[in-house]
């Protein structure tokens, strides 16, 4: 006799790498948006609307400047949203809460240094999300945690770590 599965095919790990961009050079103060815009995080899902759990960030900032190690705040939500304009503050509405997923903070001193001119953050996140019905993509919009002022080739750039339902 067959047995037939009906059912998740069951926390697929992918990858998903994601870019924040060149850094503005003018001077963040605590609670401003990092980015101009919320940065996806593609293959959230194999369908719109789909579930999965966040396990693992990890982020790289690159400079051929001073590394700033920043304090973050990385909000994640379940589909997208054009938040406050960079180096503003935050400023959620509250259609957009209703879409957060909820945050991790990575603090200055996790950052650890790599060879010259980078440093790295491996953040163990297991945060569980569902997205909107229209996506397939997680979002993050950063938030500085502290006053820094980036050097004009700062980038930080980031792998996550998904199992999708």
């Amino acid at each position: 006799m067959p047995i037939f599965y009906s059912g998740q095919t069951g926390q697929e790990k992918v990858k998903s790498i994601f870019d924040f961009g060149t850094l503005d050079t003018v001077a963040y103060a605590s609670g401003d948006i990092l980015t101009s815009s919320a940065i996806a995080i593609p293959n959230a899902s194999r369908f719109a609307g789909d579930s999965g759990t966040l396990l693992k960030i990890i982020l790289a900032e690159s400079t051929s400047g001073t590394l700033q190690k920043p304090a973050l705040r990385l909000w994640f939500f379940g589909g997208s949203l054009t938040p406050a304009a960079r180096n503003s503050a935050q400023a959620f509405t509250k259609a957009q809460f209703d879409i957060a997923v909820g945050y991790i903070d990575i603090a200055n001193a996790s950052w650890l240094n790599g060879g010259t001119g980078a440093a790295y953050v491996d953040a163990t996140v297991e945060l569980p999300y569902g997205l909107q019905p229209t996506s397939t993509s997680l979002y993050i919009v950063p938030e500085i945690r502290g006053a820094f002022t980036f050097a004009s080739t700062a980038k930080i750039t980031g792998t996550a770590i998904i199992a999708i339902d």
